[in-house]
C-alpha cells in the first residue's frame, strides 16, 4: 500500500500530463466525427437538390459550380500555395442520391472549421491550469497548517524527571474514530528521544529543518510532532503507526538524523546518534511514555554496536481509566455505535454487521471498548453498558430496516446474568426484528462455561439468534461445538491474521480451522485484514468472510459498505 503511495506521488504529473493528451486527443477526435458528419450531411442535401433541379452537369456546368461553391464544395481540387500545398489537400467525397452520383472537393476540416478546434483545445486546457493551480493552493494550505500546528512537547531541564505530554499523546479529533477502530490495537503511536554529539550552525532552525525534512520523508504518516528540547536533543511523536512498521519506521527516523547531523558536521559517524524510543496506545501514562523512551535511550548510548533501541509500553504499565467516568457517560449516552461489515471473500456480499462502541472520554476523546471494558468489574456497571448498547442496536435496526445480521460482543458477566436475558428476552418480544441479532463469544470463555450457558442458550435458540465463536486460536475445541445448534460461524485471533501471508505456522492453524469447521458446516471469518497479500492468503486458506481496516472504516449506517 505505501508502495504505491510513493509511486504516485512520485509519478503525478507525468501520469496527469499524460491524462490531460489523451482529454485533448479523445475531443478532437469527437469534434473531427461530428464535423465530417455535417458535412456528409450537406453534401447529401446538395446532391438531392441538384436532382431535383435536373441539372445536367456539362450543359450547365456554371450554374452547377455556382450551387456547388454556395454550399462550401468544389467540383475540382484547387491547387494550394505552394508552401502548405501537401498539409492543406481538397478531400473527395462521393455523394448520392437515387441515381445520381456527384463527386465534391471540400477543404479540410480543421480547416473550413479551425476557430472551434482552437476554441475546445483552449477550454480543456485553461480548465486544467485552473484545476492544477487549484491543487498546488489546497496542498499549500495544508503544508501552511501542518508548520503553523502548536507545539507538541515541551521539555524542562535535564533536572525534572517528569514531563506534560498530553497533547502528544492525545489523539487528534479527526482520526480519533480510525486510531480506535480495530479491537486487536493495529495502530500504536511512537514517541522517540534522540540525542547527538554533533555541531550545528548557530543560525540554523533545527526544529524546522528536522519536522521540514521528516515530513517530506514520510509523507504516509498524517500526524507527526517535531520539538527540539536544547542544542543536543529532541523528540519526535508519529501517530498511528502500523504495528508491523514500528521498527522500520525507528530505523527511517534514525537515518534521517544520522544524515542532517553528519550533513552539518562531515565527521559524525552513527556512535555520535543515539536513539531511543516507545510505542504506546491512546490513554497511556504520559510520564511512563517518557520514562520507557529514556530508559531506550540510555540502553542505546551504553551500547558501542546498537545505536537505537524501541521498548513498548505494556498494558501492565498503562494506566487505567477512570471507570466510574466511563459508566456515568454511557448512563447519560455519551456514546456513539458504528458497524464494521463482514464481507464474503467470494461474492464481495456484506453477511453482517459487527456493533462497536465508542464512549466519549473527558480527557481522551472517544474510546473503543478494549481501552476500558477490563475495567467494568462490577455486575451491574456491566449490565449498564450492554443495556445501553443493545437499546441502541435495536433502535438502529428497526429504523434502518437491514435484512443484515448485527453482531454483538456483550461483557462476560452478562453472558450468565439472568436479569439481562429477562429484559433482552422482553425487548425482543416486544420487537418484531428486521434483521437477526447475533452474539459473539469467545472461543475461552465458551469452554470455560459450556455447562452453565445450557439456560443462556436456549433463550438465544428461542429467539432465532445466533452466536460467533470469536478469538478462535487453534482447532481443538472445535469439536466441542458438535451439538451447539446456535453456532453458526467461527471467528479467527487477530493473532493469527496479522501478516499470514508471511507466518508458515499461522496459515497452518487457519487450515486445519477451516477444515475442522467444515465438518460441523461452520464458515471461518477473518478480522482485522489490513492488506490484500493477508486478503489473498486467507482466500487460499479457505477463510469464507473478512472484516478489517483493507475493506472499509467503521460506518454510522448499516448500509453503506462497498466491497474493495
Amino acid at each position: 500500500m505505501f508502495k504505491g503511495r510513493y509511486w504516485l506521488s512520485n509519478h503525478l504529473k507525468p501520469v496527469c500530463l499524460a491524462l490531460l493528451i489523451i482529454l485533448l486527443i479523445g475531443f478532437n477526435f469527437i469534434l473531427s466525427n461530428a464535423l465530417h458528419l455535417k458535412i456528409y450531411r450537406a453534401g447529401h442535401q446538395l446532391v438531392k437538390q441538384v436532382y431535383e433541379l435536373q441539372l445536367n452537369a456539362p450543359l450547365d456546368q456554371k450554374t452547377l459550380a455556382a450551387l456547388v461553391k454556395s454550399n462550401g464544395f468544389m467540383l475540382s481540387a484547387e491547387p494550394s500555395s505552394g508552401h502548405f500545398k501537401k498539409l492543406i489537400k481538397p478531400e473527395l467525397k462521393v455523394f448520392s442520391y437515387k441515381t445520381l452520383n456527384l463527386g465534391l472537393y471540400h477543404p479540410p476540416v480543421w480547416i473550413m472549421e479551425s476557430y472551434l478546434f482552437i476554441l475546445l483545445n483552449l477550454i480543456v486546457l485553461g480548465s486544467a491550469s485552473s484545476l492544477y493551480r487549484w491543487g498546488n493552493a489546497v496542498n499549500l494550505k495544508q503544508l501552511k497548517r501542518l508548520n503553523s500546528q502548536p507545539k507538541e512537547l515541551k521539555l524542562p531541564s535535564d533536572t525534572c524527571d517528569r514531563v506534560d505530554i498530553v497533547k502528544t499523546v492525545k489523539t487528534v479529533k479527526s482520526d480519533e474514530l480510525g486510531s480506535l477502530y480495530a479491537a486487536a490495537e493495529q495502530y500504536h503511536s511512537l514517541f522517540i528521544l534522540v540525542s547527538w554529539d554533533c555541531e550545528f550552525d548557530k543560525n540554523t532552525d533545527l526544529e524546522t529543518s528536522f519536522k521540514v525534512l521528516i515530513l517530506k520523508s514520510v509523507p504516509e504518516i498524517k500526524k507527526i510532532a517535531v520539538k527540539v528540547i536544547n542544542p543536543e536533543q529532541l523528540t519526535i511523536t508519529l501517530y498511528n503507526v502500523p504495528i508491523a512498521e514500528l521498527d522500520r519506521y525507528t530505523e527511517r527516523l534514525y537515518k534521517i538524523i544520522f544524515n542532517v547531523c553528519q550533513s552539518h558536521q562531515k565527521s559524525t559517524t552513527r556512535k555520535h546518534v543515539k536513539l531511543g524510543a516507545c510505542n504506546f496506545r491512546l490513554g497511556a501514562d504520559q510520564s511512563k511514555v517518557l520514562q520507557i523512551a529514556k530508559a531506550a535511550l540510555t540502553l542505546s548510548q551504553n551500547s558501542m554496536l546498537l545505536h537505537r533501541h524501541r521498548l513498548a509500553l505494556s498494558k501492565s504499565q498503562e494506566v487505567l481509566f477512570c471507570n466510574e467516568q466511563v459508566i456515568n457517560n454511557i448512563k447519560k449516552n455519551k456514546f456513539m455505535l458504528s458497524f464494521q461489515p463482514v464481507f464474503d471473500l467470494i461474492s464481495g456480499d456484506i453477511i453482517q454487521h459487527e456493533a462497536l462502541i465508542r464512549v466519549r472520554h473527558d480527557m481522551h476523546g472517544l474510546l473503543a471498548a478494549q481501552y476500558f471494558i477490563n475495567q467494568v468489574e462490577s455486575k451491574n456497571d456491566a449490565l449498564i453498558l450492554d443495556k445501553a448498547v443493545l437499546s441502541q442496536i435495536l433502535t438502529l435496526v428497526m429504523a434502518e430496516k437491514s435484512p443484515l445480521s448485527v453482531s454483538v460482543n456483550m461483557h462476560p458477566k452478562n453472558w450468565l446474568n439472568e436479569e439481562f436475558w429477562s429484559w433482552l428476552s422482553t425487548q425482543m418480544d416486544r420487537l418484531n426484528l428486521s434483521c437477526q441479532l447475533q452474539f459473539e463469544m469467545s472461543e475461552a470463555f465458551f469452554c470455560n462455561n459450556k455447562d452453565a450457558l445450557a439456560n443462556t442458550l436456549n433463550i438465544i435458540k428461542k429467539h432465532r439468534s445466533n452466536i460467533i465463536i470469536d478469538n478462535v486460536k487453534t482447532s481443538e475445541n472445535i469439536p466441542l461445538l458438535i451439538h451447539c445448534e446456535e453456532v453458526i460461524g467461527l471467528k479467527l485471533s487477530y493473532d493469527l491474521v496479522h501478516l499470514v501471508n508471511e507466518k508458515s505456522h499461522n496459515q497452518k492453524c487457519i487450515k486445519n480451522i477451516v477444515n475442522a469447521g467444515k465438518m460441523l458446516n461452520l464458515p471461518v471469518y477473518a478480522v482485522g485484514v489490513e492488506t490484500q497479500k493477508e486478503l489473498i492468503m486467507l482466500t487460499k486458506l479457505g477463510v469464507a468472510g473478512a472484516q478489517g481496516f483493507y475493506f472499509s472504516e467503521p460506518l454510522q449506517e448499516l448500509t453503506q459498505a462497498v466491497f474493495h
